[in-house]
């Protein structure tokens, strides 16, 4: 059985955009429920002096300004929070790197944040801000979509996927942990994909660890969760696709999952499952 999570440090990115809202939003919940310190922050993108000279000039003014007023919007939001928030605030040639130093620098124990970014050809190869901290920091970070259907909180029901991989049991502690402070309950996940592109190609993909039945779900699932609520389902197909859909037509308000990084030349351009399961479920995705 693993060891019961705490979570008492929450760092939020905000950019005062209305579609960051909602990650404030949960944020502050999580702060409230888990009794843990929120920490507001924001980043003022300028102007990389080594190739625009001009910013020399009066336009140190403007940033100046810049980070005043953000710091006042945010020291005020700080003020409501109970117990008060911290703030932080800074200047940077690039948001995401920004981001990632600060996460790597203090190690809070879970990162909120929205998932809107950028769009079309340039979404998918470089993915948004919050997609690269996911892929480059060891914390973990809850993914909150700014789509319309998105569910609202509380959590109610949590769905955990896993391909019975110890990785995939990194992402257990925290969905416990989450499941007592909301009393959600659980839904475990299995997906077994269809043959990939190299086994249709003639290339043998290993065989499978366990043989994946709602049972040995549940087997595999009960330690980690003993006393709470836990139903099992197996599903066959695209992985990500039927994590979405099984989320959504189970009506889960959040999906915790891990991640493991990018396995071949297509999730390189197009993303991992995790990084699909983020751009397209209608509810928030913590991901370990």
């Amino acid at each position: 059985m693993t060891p019961a999570l705490e979570v008492r440090e929450i760092l939020v990115p905000v950019d005062f955009s209305s579609e960051a809202e909602p990650a404030f939003t949960h944020a502050r919940e999580l702060a409230c429920r888990f009794g843990a310190r929120l920490t507001l922050y924001h980043a003022i993108e300028v102007p990389d002096h080594r190739f625009a000279h001009w910013a020399f000039a009066h336009s140190h003014e403007v940033w100046d300004r810049a980070e005043l007023e953000a710091r006042h919007a945010l020291e005020t939001r700080a003020s409501c929070l109970r117990p008060p928030g911290r703030v932080l605030v800074e200047k940077t040639t690039s948001v995401h790197r920004a981001l990632v130093a600060l996460i790597r620098a203090s190690v809070p124990d879970l990162v909120v944040m929205a998932t809107h970014g950028r769009k079309g050809v340039e979404h998918l190869v470089l993915g948004s801000v919050t997609e690269q901290v996911v892929r480059q920091v060891y914390r973990p970070v809850l993914c909150v979509p700014t789509r319309d259907e998105a569910p609202t909180l509380p959590y109610r029901r949590i769905a955990v996927p896993t391909d019975f991989s110890l990785s995939s049991r990194l992402a257990f502690p925290i969905a416990a942990a989450f499941a007592r402070a909301f009393e959600a309950e659980l839904l475990g996940i299995h997906v077994a994909p269809d043959a990939s592109l190299a086994t249709m190609s003639g290339i043998p993909d290993p065989a499978p660890a366990v043989v994946a039945t709602e049972a040995s779900l549940a087997r595999f699932l009960k330690a980690d969760f003993n006393g709470l609520p836990v139903t099992a389902q197996v599903y066959q197909g695209s992985v990500w696709e039927r994590i979405v859909q099984a989320a959504r037509l189970q009506k889960a308000d959040l999906i915790v999952m891990s991640t493991k990084g990018q396995d071949s030349l297509a999730d390189k351009i197009l993303g991992s499952n995790t990084d699909r399961v983020i751009r397209h479920a209608t509810c928030p995705v913590l991901v370990v």
